[in-house]
């Protein structure tokens, strides 16, 4: 049996032909991004009061209308949290954000937060953000994928050391920490600190994923902003979609095994990012992992139950 949902249509097992009941929530997405451009569209955005509601209104809506009932947002630097708060409340969507992210000077982070240089520096950033009321943190760890060569996503930010501060900092504050990090070393390091989720996850190996299975840390793979790119036609990275496709790859078989071994997954499809547009992104994500192996019976629970932890929801 096929099941249709948006653009993409699911195979349902014979025996697994029962009613399909689906109800979403999205686990990493960005509001300040547009999935086309997003130093154009923050400038929209920034151009008016009016515009801004208008453009983040659009965005919540089209997640509303796929039954998302609830987003995360991965951080924005150009403090959206309380229009979009507004906004969510008004459409009847939960929405949880950082405020900003906590980045390293130096690595990667400025895109979608505020820079720090020290621990005393987290501290008084963090000062700054808690007037807002932070649902969670947000931490770059390590740097993005590099499509010219496979493997590398530059060094870590953070050593052990100040990980475990500003982890054991939010449990202090009652927050969760949502941390971006590709590489075996990252993985490792962010799984040891006890983080709540792990964003991308990327390159990891057997060790990585046994670890995961055996932490607290709900793994959010994010498939789609490479899935999107292999197999739309994409112009800008032809000349490196043989490593992109390669990265995908690994990181579809990677999250069959994490599924089948006991892995707490959880569904976002980063939402905004290059080739990832709001809403139907999150549809994307489904069926990216849907190929790789997972059910879609068992994605809609796994997503829902693993979801509402990431979220906090109760």
């Amino acid at each position: 049996m096929l099941v249709t949902i948006g653009d993409w249509n699911f195979h349902i097992p014979q025996n697994k032909q029962k009613e399909v009941i689906l109800i979403y929530i999205e686990t990493h997405m960005h509001i300040s991004l547009d999935g086309m451009d997003g130093a154009a569209f923050r400038k929209e955005i920034k151009s008016s009061k009016n515009k801004a509601e208008e453009l983040i209104r659009k965005n919540v809506r089209v997640y509303k209308e796929r039954g998302i009932i609830a987003i995360r947002d991965g951080g924005d630097p150009i403090n959206l949290c309380a229009i979009t708060r507004r906004i969510a409340k008004e459409e009847g969507i939960i929405y949880k954000t950082p405020i900003h992210a906590i980045y390293k000077r130096g690595h990667y982070g400025s895109y979608i937060g505020k820079v720090i240089d020290d621990i005393r520096d987290f501290k008084a950033v963090f000062s700054e953000m808690e007037k807002d009321q932070p649902d969670f943190i947000k931490i770059p760890l390590s740097g993005m994928m590099n499509f010219d060569t496979y493997g590398e996503v530059g060094d870590l930010a953070f050593n052990e050391e100040e990980l475990d501060y500003m982890v054991k900092f939010a449990q202090d504050k009652g927050l969760p920490t949502m941390v971006h990090v590709n590489s075996r070393e990252g993985v490792q390091r962010a799984i040891k600190a006890g983080v709540d989720t792990i964003e991308h996850g990327y390159y990891m190996t057997d060790e990585e994923l046994y670890a995961l299975k055996e932490s607290k840390t709900i793994w959010v793979p994010t498939l789609t902003p490479l899935g999107n790119i292999c197999f739309s036609g994409d112009e800008r990275h032809k000349e490196q979609i043989k490593t992109i496709k390669r990265i995908f790859d690994e990181q579809s078989r990677n999250v069959k095994k994490a599924y089948k071994i006991g892995v707490k997954l959880a569904i976002g499809s980063d939402g905004g990012a290059y080739k990832v547009y709001h809403g139907q992104g999150f549809l994307d994500e489904l069926k990216y992992m849907n190929e790789a192996g997972i059910e879609l019976e068992e994605l809609k629970r796994i997503g829902y139950e693993n979801g509402k932890k990431a979220l906090g929801i109760s």
